[in-house]
């Protein structure tokens, strides 16, 4: 019902815009008088209005080709349409379509009757239908008619020169000498690799080729990377669980300066099936991993928690919790006990939440990776809004009262218990961004593990990450090696806030990545509304004030977090934004990630280095900083003509995790030189780098290659 309202609603428009139609057909002939049993040519004429265009015999993922019925008088014979090679638009940034703009002339071979005699007339007719779009699509007809006179002697039209020009355009069958190769990867959804070779001649890549247009793509899904000249890789997927064994197109390619194109039928069960690209081989063995026992992975885990305590995203919450022993160093020991046993268990529940996240996501068939929490907006806007609170909690602008504590940080009069728990929640949520030392290979051999072994070792990593505070609960007779309690705590508690209101500025950097520029403003604006809401619940919400006045202020906070959200949040994250494209300045030139181009790329004979990194990843970014752009380091990248390769894993990407997970890794960041030609034989370097660590491996890679 919906599509016949559709169609009426197109030819209606069709006929509102009829006397000033974008397009105008004709109906011409490439001769002025046919001579009987004689061929001649016939034509169809679509001349489009700028920016206008028709479409081809097959259109692609939106329109209708055009369509032409001829009505033709007993005898004459007419062949089937012969279409010029189209031009490939993208509509609506993602839709792509084959058409023709500003002018096509669709022909067919006609054979004239032998009955015919000189003096008589052939009355030709055809009916031409088409969709004509811009910004809307418009419905077009038209009822041609064509006389011509039947001679002795035929008499080419002034039209002749048009017909050879559009008929040099059809393309015919593919050049004999052009050699197609062809290789399959995946199953079900395949790539199809589409390599050519033409003997002592080098193909040209441009705006146009190499490209494959579909003659037909009713039952999958077919979209094309141009990956060098001669190289192009067709990704098929399939509508159903059936395999697509054939693809029929046209085949464009560059040759002698011009776009040339040939048809062809590319049968994908005949073509080798490839088994070795990069992201089906097992790389842990360059990583140097080697097999181990569960303890060593369950070892390697404790520690990598040990040394998260020192990654600087967590320091000011870590540095809270010491301030508040601190102030505790005068209570009673079993107290001080309590509070560092609670502190701890926030730390070990929350990794075992993640362990169980994890489990979750990993049996819905995702690929996830140590930190993948921050490649979600909504997350990393949720934990911009928890630390700005937190730092406003911390200038004193409000006290969220908790059961059992004077406040959240636990700075003022008694911590309580809830309030310990929290800050080691915090503290590990701020702690998954980075992959310290030894933790990179625990997690890489956890995450391809059974539920049970994945639940140990993230449990090792909580009690890794909390041992410090867990020999402060055992032996809380050591803090009175800590400073007395005194003024210079309110200090130093305030300090702590602008070290949170940097790691704001971090997460907004974050989130910039994710949605832009656009989403960075929107969210700022909602933590405006968070900061008023924030002060009001201070000046008014506390227990020191009465009821009345208490709770209309809690009431206009909620209101004022709500509407903020509600108003500058959830249009941002409602919209499913992905990775913004945006330009960043950088000596080095970075290449986007894609496995078939890497594969191209060494394949080709050049060295590539490839950064796995994440914009939520401090390591990562402090590797790039104090070490890639070093000027020796980009020197010798230079040298060996380095091919450098960005698999940005800020947002989610199943490719790069998939190379993470063959090379034994679940988090960034990641250091990977594969040598010119030399596939399976990568080089890794470790998680801290330096730009003698760079170098050494550059010029290692370099021998692999030239001894290949």
């Amino acid at each position: 019902m919906y599509n016949l309202i559709l169609l009426l609603t197109l030819v209606l428009c069709g006929r509102l815009y009829a006397a000033d139609h974008p397009v105008q057909a004709k109906f011409l002939a490439d001769v002025d008088a046919v001579v009987p049993g004689q061929s001649f040519r016939l034509g169809v004429e679509l001349t489009m209005e700028e920016k206008w265009h028709t479409y081809w015999i097959f259109s692609g993922d939106a329109g209708l080709p055009i369509e032409v019925e001829w009505q033709l008088p007993a005898g004459v014979v007419a062949g089937p349409l012969q279409w010029p090679l189209p031009n490939k638009f993208e509509e609506q940034g993602e839709l792509v379509v084959y058409g023709y703009a500003d002018e096509v002339l669709l022909i067919a071979e006609a054979t004239a009757p032998q009955a015919l005699a000189a003096g008589d007339t052939l009355h030709l007719a055809a009916e031409v239908s088409w969709l004509v779009c811009r910004e809307l699509c418009i419905p077009g007809e038209a009822s041609l008619a064509l006389a011509l006179p039947v001679a002795a002697v035929s008499k080419p039209s002034a039209q002749q020169a048009q017909f050879d020009r559009y008929a040099a355009q059809v393309p015919g069958a593919l050049d004999e000498r052009v050699a197609v190769e062809l290789a399959v990867r995946g199953e079900g959804a395949v790539e199809v690799d589409v390599r050519l070779a033409f003997e002592g001649k080098a193909f040209e890549q441009g705006e146009q080729a190499p490209d494959f247009y579909p003659l037909a793509a009713d039952d999958f899904a077919l979209s094309t990377r141009r990956l060098a000249a001669d190289h192009l890789v067709l990704s098929v997927e399939p509508y159903g669980d059936a395999a697509v064994d054939t693809l029929r197109g046209v085949l464009v390619y560059g040759l002698d300066g011009e776009v040339q194109a040939g048809t062809l039928a590319l049968d994908l069960r005949a073509a080798p099936r490839q088994g070795g690209g990069i992201l089906e081989k097992d790389y842990r063995a360059a990583s140097g991993e080697v097999v181990r026992s569960l303890w060593v992975y369950i070892a390697f885990a404790a520690l990598g928690g040990l040394i998260l305590n020192l990654m600087p995203c967590v320091l000011p919450v870590i540095s809270l919790k010491v301030l508040g022993f601190v102030n505790q160093a005068g209570e009673e020991t079993k107290r001080v006990q309590q509070l560092g046993w609670a502190f701890c268990a926030g730390i070990v529940a929350t990794f075992l939440v993640l362990a169980l996240a994890v489990l979750l996501v990993k049996s819905s068939g995702e690929q996830i990776g140590w930190g993948f929490q921050f490649q979600y907006p909504g997350f990393v806007v949720a934990m911009s809004a928890l630390v700005f609170a937190l730092a406003l909690s911390l200038f004193g602008v409000y006290e969220i009262l908790l059961p059992g504590t004077s406040n959240l940080g636990g700075l003022e009069g008694r911590e309580g218990l809830t309030g310990s728990f929290l800050n080691g929640v915090l503290a590990t949520i701020l702690a998954t961004p980075c992959t310290a030392p030894f933790l990179g290979t625990a997690l890489g051999f956890a995450f391809a593990q059974p539920a049970g072994v994945v639940i140990a070792v993230f449990l090792a990593i909580g009690a890794g990450m909390a041992l410090p505070y867990v020999v402060l609960a055992i032996k809380p007779a050591w803090m009175v090696r800590l400073p007395k309690p005194g003024p210079w705590m309110v200090r130093f508690k305030q300090l702590m806030g602008f070290l949170l209101m940097a790691t704001v500025l971090w997460l907004l950097w974050v989130l910039g990545n994710q949605v832009g520029v656009e989403g960075v403003v929107w969210t700022g604006a909602f933590l405006l509304g968070l900061g008023l809401a924030c002060w009001v619940w201070g000046q008014w919400g506390s227990f020191l004030h009465p009821n009345p006045a208490k709770l209309l202020a809690r009431a206009v906070a909620l209101i004022l977090v709500l509407g903020s959200y509600v108003i500058f949040v959830h249009p941002l994250l409602a919209a499913e934004q992905t990775l913004s494209e945006q330009t960043t300045t950088s000596e080095l030139d970075w290449q986007p990630f894609s496995a078939a181009h890497v594969e191209e790329l060494v394949a080709d004979g050049q060295m590539v280095f490839i950064d796995f990194t994440a914009e939520w990843c401090w390591t990562c970014k402090v590797n790039e900083r104090a070490v890639l752009a070093q000027q020796v380091v980009r020197e010798r990248f230079s040298a060996h003509n380095v091919a450098l390769v960005k698999a940005d894993w800020t947002n989610r990407n199943p490719e790069i995790t998939q190379l993470l997970r063959a090379f034994g890794r679940s988090g960034v960041p990641l250091y990977v030189i594969f040598p010119a030609g030399l596939i399976d034989q990568p080089l890794v370097l470790p998680e801290v780098i330096t730009p003698e660590m760079v170098i050494e491996k550059l010029d290692a890679a370099a021998a692999l290659a030239s001894g290949n």
